[in-house]
């Protein structure tokens, strides 16, 4: 019987996938932290000051990281499957699509539904109006020029205008795979 394997960062279906992880591996790490504390206490006659208590202890740093991660993206939802598939076919040849991003900066949490990098161009999405699209393009304006890349960024929350320009970019040319893969590259760098 094959092992489902869970969505790399990028992918349609990632979000979904690693908050499950991360809520099943909080839950597992309190659980475990709990049997080793109540086993210490019935080796040493209900006393808790025994080295059963330091261990179970121990267990809740990785299930507070594992909380904080569920808390981050707890409000980001994956992007309808149907909407994916209408705008998956604006792919063209070389294009990469990147789904389930979300950002990290010192400042914020940013979520994009997709990305389309396509030529010089960064194109994304993203339902969420709450979202201020202009602080996320800016970010990514500035962490492009850092790295000394030329994309152009374009970001939305409306459907219309992403579809309009994916038309008005198919008769651009097509670059290589690997002009892009550095985009690429910072784009999922950045990704939780």
């Amino acid at each position: 019987m094959k092992k489902k394997q869970k969505p790399a960062k990028g992918t349609y279906g990632y979000l979904n996938s690693i908050k499950k992880n991360a809520l099943a591996h909080t839950l597992l790490m309190v659980a475990i932290g709990l049997l080793v504390f109540v086993i210490g206490l019935l080796l040493n006659k209900m006393e808790a000051t025994n080295i059963f208590t330091v261990i179970a202890f121990l267990f809740v740093l990785p299930a507070a990281k594992s909380f904080v991660t569920v808390v981050v993206l707890l409000p980001f939802k994956q992007m309808d499957a149907r909407k994916k598939e209408k705008l998956d076919r604006y792919k063209k040849g070389s294009d990469e699509i990147l789904y389930d991003l979300v950002f990290t900066s010192s400042e914020r949490v940013m979520h994009l539904d997709c990305v389309y990098i396509t030529g010089s161009q960064i194109i994304g999405y993203t339902e969420r109006n709450k979202d201020n699209v202009k602080k996320i393009e800016e970010y990514l304006k500035k962490e492009l020029e850092i790295r000394q890349l030329t994309h152009h960024v374009f970001l939305t929350t409306n459907e219309k205008q992403l579809e309009s320009r994916m038309v008005l970019r198919t008769g651009q040319e097509q670059w290589e795979k690997e002009a892009m893969e550095p985009v690429k590259e910072m784009l999922l760098l950045f990704t939780i």
